[in-house]
């Protein structure tokens, strides 16, 4: 095989290798992909989505063996947590009911990779989409709340739905489509992911900016969660990314921007975030996330206080309301999108490069056909085409006033 036949080759390869990325479904940014085109079973799911139902608990302590946080949640060695004080820490080992973590960051939100403050949006709203839906459900849909229902279980019908009620409700006063799925997924193991990723398959269909999975968490102390929050008492609520899918760091972003919108309107609402070991199907969308909203010991009136306060912080991230949106309306993605689109254009470059070598046959051949390119046509190619519209505006966040006198249902 001589030079020019082997370079040819190369160039070949390489826009095979930048199609096959594409295929695969790198979260490239405005790309969307379609329910039908992601498996209905993944091997993995429901083999570390586990937590303990029988009242015990994981203690998370530091070296200094002070309580860092609880959770019902099964606890892996990597696992990782931002704390309310947005400190990270990252479990190194767990005997029993007791895990040791270590401090990996100070400040997680400060320190991440993408700026936080102002809120970058995400906008939802635009003339091709001008009502995209907010999808909730509910994996565990017997979970409930002992002090109102008088049970910690019901299946199919637990009070978990009437905290996720209160959410949709929210967010449909601020104008959002909110699809509200109460599908039963029973019995309450870690098998009800591999039943509910069905559901969320139906519900990407619709074609949501973000999906939800509302929970609540299995820590019997009451007061683990019971927080005041401006003035009201609510549930505390902690968020869950999953470690194990491929949208881990796009839905870590997505988790950390609601965390920083909370944390300044309604500092102490969010528990934190949790990097759990574990699928929880949010490989299916780049903005999906779980929340533990308060405990099964906690009065749900308490959990919905919670869940109304939060629905504040959705709209902003989203870039509908409450803050300015930095980028216009079809703008957005996160560091894991760019990284993505960064190596299709590098791919693009090298397969441009192998072309003009394959095509004039040397190096200097191809350095002369460059050198051929006159400034205007430079200017040409590198215009960019003329936009027309300003970005999308926003209100403002809400009044915590408001939010605080908002009466349970």
């Amino acid at each position: 095989m001589n030079k020019r036949s082997f370079l040819g080759l190369a160039a070949i390869l390489t826009g095979l290798f930048a199609l096959t990325i594409l295929g695969k479904g790198i979260d490239l940014p405005f790309q969307a992909r379609s329910a039908s085109s992601l498996p209905l079973d993944i091997p993995e799911l429901g083999l570390w989505e586990e937590e303990r139902t029988d009242g015990s608990y994981f203690t998370i302590v530091d070296e200094k063996d002070r309580i860092l946080d609880k959770t019902a949640r099964t606890i892996y060695p990597g696992d990782e947590f931002i704390a309310q004080d947005n400190r990270h820490y990252r479990v190194e080992r767990v005997e029993e009911n007791r895990a040791l973590a270590i401090l990996i960051s100070d400040n997680a939100l400060q320190e991440s990779s993408r700026a936080l403050s102002p809120v970058e949006a995400i906008p939802i709203q635009t003339k091709n989409n001008a009502n995209k839906a907010i999808a909730l459900y509910h994996t565990h849909s017997d979970e409930s709340y002992l002090p109102t229902e008088g049970t910690e279980s019901i299946p199919g019908e637990g009070g978990i739905f009437k905290v996720g009620e209160k959410l949709a409700a929210k967010l449909e006063e601020k104008g959002i489509r909110v699809i509200h799925d109460t599908t039963p997924h029973e019995p309450h193991d870690a098998g009800a992911y591999r039943r509910s990723r069905r559901t969320a398959l139906n519900l990407l269909k619709e074609g949501p900016a973000a999906i939800i999975d509302i929970h609540r968490d299995g820590v019997p102390d009451p007061d683990f969660y019971h927080e005041q929050v401006t003035g009201v008492d609510v549930a505390q609520i902690r968020m869950v990314v999953g470690r194990q899918n491929a949208n881990m760091q796009s839905n870590l972003d997505f988790a950390k921007k609601i965390k920083a919108e909370l944390d300044e309107y309604y500092p102490g609402l969010i528990k934190g975030i949790f990097l759990a070991k574990g699928n929880y199907n949010q490989d299916l969308s780049p903005r999906s996330i779980l929340l533990e909203v308060g405990t099964y010991t906690n009065d749900r009136r308490l959990a919905e206080k919670g869940i109304h306060l939060f629905g504040d912080a959705i709209p902003v991230v989203l870039g509908i309301t409450g803050g300015k949106a930095s980028s216009p309306p079809d703008a957005g993605g996160t560091q894991a999108d760019w990284s993505s689109l960064w190596i299709l254009l590098g791919l693009a470059l090298v397969g441009g490069g192998l072309f003009l070598l394959v095509s004039t046959g040397s190096l200097k051949g191809s350095l002369q056909k460059l050198k051929q390119l006159s400034s205007s046509e430079w200017k040409h190619l590198l215009r960019a085409p003329s936009r027309k519209g300003a970005p999308l505006t926003t209100d403002g966040p809400e009044d915590k006033k408001e939010g605080n006198d908002e009466e349970a249902g």
